[in-house]
């Protein structure tokens, strides 16, 4: 055996070797008593915690070694790189200094849309890139001061008993884009989205040029299409969500309309979670992936929801939102039963004035009406699809209007603010976004795909 030199090893390493030592020499002396030996050897039991298996043990390596057999001391050999990739090192540090905020899933992530990394960096686990990051003094004490983020705050806990029970909805800024493709100008996006209190899951998140009433009530109205009608929203106080238009499409569905008090934002800390992750996850990749138009955005939002946020555990719930949220619906849940019903409830209105010859005009285009010339009539329509519109009398629709002439297939926008944006493109944020959508499309094809053998099969039971 080699010769250990005992200057090297700690105190506490000493003390239990000469404890184990000790041990072991009274258990095999004969001379001592039996009665004394197996107090001794229950007292260390009882001391150290070990196993009857542990004691045996060491009296084998004691008979076959001697007494430096228990010291359990391996000297350190000169230490070694904890990614051996000199390339995904170097990688690494490049991601962090180009975004210090970016987390290790998220490196992680990027490092394996890339081909030229992704074979090294499944041979990597988190806890190393966490210890490399670390010993190149970039602690996440030390990323978070260089990315000059806020501290953390603490919120107050509070869970729904299940899914759809609660939904929370907020909105904040999205990204800058190009006014058009190829223009120097940009503008800036606006993000809703819609959370379920009890699992996370992001139920509908979407960008827009502007954040009117009419943009919040289309994410709302997709939500329910796609997943149900919720029991409760949670609200704050902005403009688009105390309006009279929204309060009424609550009423009719039946859904509690709750608001935190001015000042509170930690009341609705779920969905600011969730809005800080989507910023720090999805948004400030996006920035940087090269995107040019709002359709590009919004379909990388989607792919990023349905492979990445909804799919991964998460932190509190210990499970990923999609499957928690599937176990946790009641079998009280509600969907939408009379689609048209539904739908007239997102209408806007508007009045109007039928000319001599029938016709009502309306943001620029023109249609057939077959009331009295002169009258004035309530239209109704949906500001994102004008070639049809409504002529409404005592809350029942009475007349389709026929279309004449279209100009605006949708309600014009607004101008909107201006401002210059960092125009630097990531090709790992891009790459990393064309990742997301090819999966997603895998995914949906899976989903679409009839086993027509188990289809059989269980025709036959």
């Amino acid at each position: 055996m080699e010769k250990i030199e005992l200057e090297n090893i700690d105190e506490k390493q000493l003390e239990d070797w000469f404890r184990r030592v000790a041990l072991v020499e009274t258990l095999l002396d004969e001379n001592i008593d039996e009665a004394e030996r197996h107090q001794t050897r229950c007292r260390y039991i009882e001391e150290k915690g070990v196993s009857e298996r542990t004691i045996r043990n060491y009296l084998r390596r004691y008979r076959d070694s001697g007494a430096e057999a228990l010291l359990f001391y391996k000297p350190r050999g000169p230490s070694s790189p904890r990614i051996h990739d000199p390339l995904v090192r170097e990688k690494i540090l490049e991601l962090i200094e180009e975004r210090p905020s970016r987390t290790v899933p998220q490196l992680r992530r990027l490092l394996s849309a890339d081909s030229k990394f992704e074979a090294s960096v499944k041979k990597v686990s988190d806890r190393t890139i966490y210890r490399f990051l670390a010993e190149s003094g970039l602690t996440q004490k030390a990323r978070r001061e260089k990315s000059h983020g806020a501290g953390k705050r603490s919120y107050h806990k509070f869970e729904a008993s299940c899914s759809m029970e609660l939904v929370q909805g907020d909105a904040r800024d999205g990204i800058w884009l190009p006014k058009a493709p190829g223009s120097d100008q940009v503008r800036k996006t606006y993000l809703f989205a819609w959370v379920d209190d009890y699992s996370r899951k992001i139920l509908h998140a979407e960008c827009f040029w502007d954040e009117k009433l009419p943009r919040m009530e289309k994410t709302f109205k997709t939500m329910i299409m796609r997943w149900g009608i919720p029991q409760k929203c949670y609200l704050d106080n902005g403009h688009v969500y105390v309006s009279s238009h929204f309060a009424f499409i609550l009423s009719e569905l039946e859904i509690k309309k709750i608001h935190h008090g001015p000042y509170k934002s930690w009341a609705k800390g779920k969905v600011e979670a969730v809005m800080k992750t989507i910023k720090r996850d999805f948004q400030e990749e996006a920035q940087r992936a090269g995107f040019k138009t709002l359709e590009e955005l919004n379909s990388a939002l989607w792919a990023w929801l349905d492979v990445e946020y909804n799919r991964r555990n998460h932190s509190s719930t210990g499970e990923p939102p999609s499957i928690r949220f599937a176990k946790g619906l009641p079998n009280t849940h509600r969907r939408v039963q009379d689609l048209q019903r539904f739908e007239n409830l997102f209408l806007l209105h508007a009045y109007r004035k039928v000319s001599k010859w029938g016709i009502v005009k309306f943001e620029g285009n023109q249609y057939h009406s077959r009331a009295v010339a002169g009258s004035t009539l309530e239209i109704r329509y949906n500001p994102f699809d004008l070639r049809e519109v409504w002529r409404f009398e005592g809350g029942e629709k009475v007349e389709t209007l026929g279309l004449k002439d279209l100009v605006n297939s949708a309600v014009q926008k607004l101008p909107e603010e201006r401002k210059e944006t960092d125009k630097k493109v990531s090709d790992e944020s891009a790459r990393y976004f064309a990742s997301l959508r090819e999966r997603q499309a895998e995914l949906e094809r899976q989903a679409s795909t009839v086993n027509y053998h188990k289809l059989k099969k269980e025709v036959r039971q």
